[in-house]
């Protein structure tokens, strides 16, 4: 069950959450970088296992421009549309 994050909260965490994840895909060559689950987020970060879930899962929601996601929608829609005449 989800609950709400204190807005102080999500933003004092917000990028430190998100540079512990696989928000973002990182390109580094001779680094690898294993993004850690949110327990061990938490963890490391002294918040609530649940806290940092819903951190992350709101951050990574608004990296996505309203743009991008209507042109995803329009794709997804042209792409299982029923070809004419076809039951």
């Amino acid at each position: 069950m989800s609950k709400f994050v204190d807005m102080d909260l999500y933003n004092r965490y917000k990028d430190d959450i998100l540079k512990l994840t696989n928000a973002k895909q990182r390109i580094e060559p001779q680094t690898s970088h294993r993004g850690l689950t949110d327990r061990e987020i938490a963890s490391r970060l002294g918040l609530a296992v649940a806290d940092v879930t819903e951190i992350r899962c709101i951050a990574e929601i608004e990296m996505i421009s309203l743009e991008k996601y209507l042109d995803a929608e329009d794709i997804k829609e042209q792409r299982y549309k029923r070809a004419p005449g076809k039951i």
